[in-house]
């Protein structure tokens, strides 16, 4: 019989697979005589051939899953991402950014996708293939901001646990390229987005900050009054709004949960989703699944022996410490100290991009036995500190799996089994 780790390890990879943007992307985009359709959408394909534009941690994957579809039909792709290899299509080229926080590469990657964009022929038939990560990967700074103001408001509020909504209202008004300003920049061109979402109910407004949507209403103001962090806005722009463009979400968090409820069943487990939106702070998601895991370990709900309790979604961390983690890892330490002395039970809080905030890992994959008397003090001072990676990895608690090519929010898992079903 599996231990409940490589069961725990066994969905997870699952549930990635299911997300692959290369896959998601292959999904989505057919050719067919005269054009092609991306979803329900059937585009004709101009003298000029195809560009393809690719923003975020999935870009290398989705652009080169969509060069090999278009063939002779692309004309020339430009893709920027974080740490993934680069293209080696002969007719793409690849930069990398700066992710969580923007830098000098970010500032350069956004100057070269709107030289790209704006370079396309008139009339040009334009693919932009956003995922997660773009909004710190691609920038380009309006007149009055520099790139260390951008940083400095940008780590104040990961550091005060602002939600990726909050965020991206913020970075949308320091943007030539946000909220729709590469959509602006394409206005000459025929524009279609293909989406692998990393945002809880895919608010297209928000995955990557929406530079290919037209732009939402958001009050940046109030963000930062909420996280008390003093900076002078600039004046938001009087100018006309892109219409709107065909848009098809190739992949999200529900894509992963139904595929790692699929694996969960075929191993022997009974999959109950409990939800595709979690939110909140980490510590909190982390004791709560945690505890309703010990509950039915224990007999006290119906969620007893065989069950796998599945929940996607994306929290975020109060910083208070100078540790190294993330929040999968602040969930999972959360989570053991919770399951402590408990048996036949194990939790995973796992990044479907494989990277959780300065960790280095996907996640923590624990259980009863994580925390225990003699490392509970411990435990509760890495807590403490933000430190929950080097706890979980100096107890064999992490999951390093390297970037997966794909970002769709992140999964929790958590199985109950307190018989052996092998006999």
């Amino acid at each position: 019989m599996t231990s409940l780790r490589e069961d725990i390890e066994a969905i997870y990879r699952e549930a990635v697979a299911a997300v692959r943007a290369d896959v998601a992307v292959r999904t989505v985009l057919r050719m067919h005589d005269g054009g092609l359709s991306v979803g329900d959408h059937r585009l004709l394909l101009g003298s000029a051939g195809v560009y393809l534009i690719a923003i975020g941690k999935a870009s290398v994957a989705m652009i080169d899953a969509a060069a090999d579809v278009l063939g002779d039909s692309l004309t020339a792709g430009l893709a920027v991402t974080k740490s993934e290899k680069p293209s080696l299509h002969p007719r793409i080229e690849t930069l990398m950014g700066s992710h969580p926080v923007p830098d000098h590469r970010s500032l350069d990657a956004g100057e070269a996708v709107l030289h790209f964009a704006a370079s396309a022929p008139d009339r040009a038939l334009v693919l932009c293939l956003i995922s997660g990560g773009g909004s710190a990967l691609v920038e380009s700074l309006r007149e009055g901001v520099d790139l260390e103001q951008l940083r400095e408001v940008t780590q104040s509020l990961l550091r005060g646990g602002a939600s990726i909504h909050e965020l991206n209202a913020v970075r949308s008004r320091f943007s030539l390229i946000k909220a729709g300003g590469l959509l602006r920049a394409l206005v000459h061109a025929e524009v279609c987005n293909i989406i692998v979402s990393d945002v809880l109910g895919d608010d297209l407004h928000t995955i990557a900050s929406g530079p290919t949507v037209p732009p939402a209403p958001g009050d940046a103001g109030a963000v930062l009054k909420r996280y008390d962090v003093a900076f002078d806005l600039p004046a938001a722009e009087d100018i006309a709004d892109p219409d709107a463009v065909p848009t098809v979400i190739a992949a999200n968090v529900s894509t992963a949960i139904d595929a790692a409820a699929a694996e969960a069943a075929a191993r022997g487990f009974r999959p109950v989703v409990l939800s595709r939106s979690v939110d909140g702070e980490a510590r909190d998601v982390g004791r709560m699944f945690a505890a309703m895991v010990a509950d039915g370990a224990r007999g006290l709900t119906a969620f007893g022996d065989g069950t796998c309790l599945l929940a996607g979604g994306e929290t975020t961390v109060t910083v208070r410490g100078s540790g190294t983690g993330g929040r999968n890892t602040e969930a999972a330490l959360t989570a053991a100290i919770r399951l402590a002395g408990l048996d036949g039970v194990a939790v995973g809080m796992l990044a479907t991009d494989g990277d959780d905030g300065t960790s280095g890992v996907a996640g923590g994959i624990v259980d009863g036995a994580t925390v225990d008397d003699a490392n509970l003090n411990v435990a509760w001072k890495s807590l403490a500190n933000n430190d929950s990676y080097t706890f979980l990895n100096e107890h064999a608690a992490t999951l390093r799996t390297g970037p997966t090519g794909t970002n769709v929010n992140d999964l929790m898992i958590g199985l109950i089994r307190n018989r052996d079903t092998s006999e």
